[in-house]
């Protein structure tokens, strides 16, 4: 990583909530990838997906973004077969009550991608280290990190799904 990519991925990390979308894209971007974004007529997959994240902003894409709004979306166009049964709905992993959730479920965040916990023995469940993970990742913005815009308005919730073999 040259002098000037350090000093743009410092500015990214630091700075990253207070400057432009544009702004943070075009540094992230050349941290990332070594070359300047262009986003005026872009060629490159990679600069196209800079430009959708910038131009392409249709208020569907945020109930998309989120894994519980979206069982709304699905239910109406495909039906409800099409989904995972919803267990439980919550604001914050304090609210969370293991005697409410069958022997085996799946607990995820809505807003982001990863925060994901499976039990598939409540006897052997650690609920104090799933709250702490939950609690930590519902403080975070996956917007902030890559400017996905669809992300920046979904409200964090935790969501139990039944289990899947």
């Amino acid at each position: 990583m040259t002098v000037k990519q350090r000093i743009y991925r410092k500015i990214c990390v630091c700075f990253g909530k207070y400057i432009s979308d544009k702004t943070y894209l075009k540094l992230l971007y050349e941290t990332r990838i070594g070359k300047k974004l262009y986003l005026m007529n872009p060629i490159t997959f990679d600069e196209k997906l800079q430009w959708l994240k910038l131009y392409d902003r249709k208020d569907e894409y945020t109930v998309w973004a989120d894994k519980y709004e979206v069982r709304n979306y699905v239910a109406e166009k495909l039906g409800e077969q099409y989904l995972i049964p919803l267990l439980g709905v919550w604001n914050s992993a304090d609210e969370l009550k293991l005697d409410d959730l069958p022997e085996q479920f799946v607990l995820k965040c809505t807003h982001d991608s990863g925060s994901v916990i499976i039990c598939k023995d409540k006897s052997n469940f650690d609920i104090p280290k799933a709250r702490a993970e939950l609690n930590e990742s519902l403080k975070q913005s996956i917007y902030y990190n890559g400017r996905e815009w669809p992300y920046k308005n979904v409200k964090p919730k935790i969501i139990a799904e039944k289990y899947l073999e």
